[in-house]
């Protein structure tokens, strides 16, 4: 392995290493107080309550301490993998107590019974982390395969069709998809209350003839009538996101079975694609027909076109292409998301709202003409207030999924996709060169733009004021935990994750160059990660902090401080799973050509590095495997 030593000696840490180096330690002593007083003595999670009976909530539960393994393999103290594992027991325990309307319960063999992948896709960013985290442990990764294994041709569950690449229904899980019951609506999470109008169904053929008439409790029956009649089986873009399962369990194990899985669905839904003019159709029938329950139409579909809009259908896309370039290291998989995103465009609206830029209002939905009156606060409407529908497509706003083109980009580093970013940019909205110090959703997300500033040189200080944000939010979440003094009151499915002291996003950011993986269940994308060699376990050794400052098509630029009083030891990795190789390397002590996807810096007490490195990305085999080992061949052939 490749070598250098640092020989630049600090006067006085930076403040962005100093405030990274704190925020380990803040969210680490939190956690044992979160631990305390929001699980039972046992590590059980207070929800569901007992005699609760439903479908919905699991990953709500695991969203609350999802991120516990991803800080622990950034380098956070063992406390994050030790409770991580604990809170996850717990919650499966609870989950296969919990029964479901259907003779079952909520959780069977450690997986949800039947649920949609836009909240398994949540709850299973928890089985992805722990990869980063824990790759020896079997459990680990016998769970990663019999997760997997669930989507073979040959699972007992029958949840997908291999002669014909679909997964067989909406929702789909341990169970398989034939648990998908909308007409049992009362244990259905979504209802008349749920914004009908705004998600929308194929209801214009069935006798309701304006938006408002969604909103009526007394139509509620026969809506969850033709939900079930339309929605309830067949292929929908979101499904994309078994994918990152199936990926996972590749990660573990390097069997071609599962790369061969996730690139033939993938073309599967590519095919479909371009054999829809090149527009993504939301639902499949089981014969492989599009449109096969919805009299031929190409959208309305569950968390299609029309039910739910862009927000959904992009999820699947932008992290089936990352899985496959990540496996196959073809960055044309790029090309699938990369050409929804051009549909938008190319059908969106300047509307003037800044001095210099005018914003694009691109299209999120698509469905029959009719009488558009509903609230949709953000978008543009007619005169007297109804919803723009132009040549079918409506709900025209600033592009709302920043993630999706930020995703393209940060995958590719092209400067079209750069473009893109910009050419979907609200300029009405917030500054580029600030850091809100609220998180924007239950995500914790909103900084792509104020991050990517920094890497163009436009934001310097982001560094601080991003760990300065991130300790703010654990000091607000330990203040709620002080007011509660104990079992909080309101205990429902989001209990959990409304109090979870930890926050990752920053950290990603800065010590790995990576965004926020898509929340729906998307993989850990990153440029480097680290090891430490001597406790032989992932993340920064103690006292060391990091930095990426800069991304470009070439490689990356990295700052090393080691702010403690012990001599270190660290590996840097090229890309999350080795995936990447560095090919020269120039820092403070010279020059190199690794040609390597790791290399092992010593760093004294006291001192700092600076390096910059070429990067072949998607060189090699991805894996979870640390770098002192070798379980299978690293080099693509």
């Amino acid at each position: 392995m490749f070598e250098i030593e640092a020989s630049a000696a600090l006067t006085r840490p930076p403040d962005w290493a100093v405030l990274q180096r704190h925020l380990f330690d803040a969210m680490s002593d939190a956690l044992d107080g979160f631990v305390d007083e929001y699980f039972d003595e046992d590590g059980d999670p207070f929800w569901p309550p007992d005699g609760y009976v439903g479908v919905d909530g699991f990953d709500d539960v695991i969203e609350g301490f999802y991120n516990w393994p991803l800080v622990y393999a950034m380098g956070g103290d063992e406390r994050f993998l030790e409770h991580a594992h604990t809170a996850y027991e717990g919650s499966v325990r609870r989950g296969m107590a919990t029964d479901t309307p259907f003779g079952h319960s909520m959780v069977v063999d450690e997986f949800e019974q039947c649920r949609d992948w836009f909240h398994m896709g949540e709850g299973n960013l928890f089985t992805y982390n722990m990869g980063l985290a824990a790759p020896d442990d079997e459990t680990v990764v016998d769970r990663a395969e019999s997760f997997a294994r669930l989507y073979f041709d040959d699972a007992d569950a029958n949840n997908y069709d291999g002669e014909r690449r679909l997964v067989r229904g909406p929702m789909n899980g341990s169970m398989g998809p034939e648990f998908c019951d909308f007409s049992a609506y009362e244990h259905h999470p979504y209802g008349a209350d749920y914004r009908w109008a705004s998600h929308g169904l194929p209801w214009r053929d069935v006798g309701f003839d304006a938006a408002a008439e969604l909103l009526d409790p007394a139509n509620e029956e026969r809506l969850f009538e033709v939900l079930d009649e339309r929605c309830s089986k067949g292929d929908i873009p979101l499904n994309l996101n078994v994918t990152s399962l199936v990926t996972n369990a590749y990660l573990h194990t390097g069997d071609d079975r599962y790369r061969e899985w996730v690139t033939e669905y993938l073309e599967a839904w590519r095919e479909r694609t371009a054999e829809n003019g090149g527009i993504l159709p939301d639902n499949v029938g089981r014969s492989g027909e599009i449109g096969e329950y919805t009299d031929g139409k190409w959208y309305g579909g569950y968390y299609g076109w029309s039910w739910g809009g862009w927000h959904y259908v992009g999820i699947g896309p932008i992290v089936a292409a990352e899985n496959a370039v990540l496996l196959e290291g073809d960055r044309e998989y790029l090309e699938f998301p990369r050409s929804q995103l051009d549909v938008l465009i190319e059908n969106g609206i300047e509307v003037s709202e800044d001095p210099l830029h005018d914003t694009l209002y691109v299209p999120h939905k698509y469905g029959d003409p009719g009488d558009y009156h509903y609230d949709a606060s953000g978008v543009l409407t007619e005169d007297d207030g109804e919803v723009l529908w132009r040549d079918g497509w409506y709900e025209f706003a600033p592009h709302r999924d920043d993630p999706y083109a930020f995703h393209l980009w940060y995958l590719s580093l092209a400067e079209a996709d750069r473009e893109r970013v910009d050419r979907l940019r609200d300029w009405g909205a917030r500054d580029w060169t600030q850091v809100d110090y609220r998180p924007a959703n239950k995500h914790d997300a909103g900084q792509e733009y104020a991050w990517l500033a920094y890497l163009d040189g436009a934001f310097p200080n982001y560094p601080e004021r991003i760990m300065e944000a991130n300790h703010a939010h654990v000091q607000d979440r330990l203040a709620l935990m002080r007011g509660e003094g104990g079992d909080p009151d309101d205990i429902d499915e989001d209990y959990l994750r409304n109090r979870n002291p930890v926050f990752h996003r920053g950290l990603l950011q800065l010590t790995m160059g990576a965004p926020q993986p898509i929340y729906y269940g998307g993989l850990v994308m990153a440029q480097v990660r680290y090891f430490d060699p001597e406790r032989e376990r992932p993340g920064l050794p103690p006292g060391v902090a990091a930095l990426v400052e800069r991304i470009t098509g070439n490689g990356v630029s990295l700052t090393l401080v080691n702010c403690g009083g012990a001599d270190r030891e660290l590996i840097v990795q090229a890309g999350a799973y080795g995936e990447h190789e560095f090919t020269s390397l120039e820092c403070d002590t010279g020059r190199g050509r690794p040609e390597s996807k790791a290399i092992r810096v010593s760093l004294p007490s006291g001192s700092r590095m600076s390096l910059s490195a070429t990067l072949d990305r998607f060189a090699n085999d991805p894996t979870y495997d640390p770098p002192w080992t070798d379980s299978h061949d690293s080099t693509r052939t």
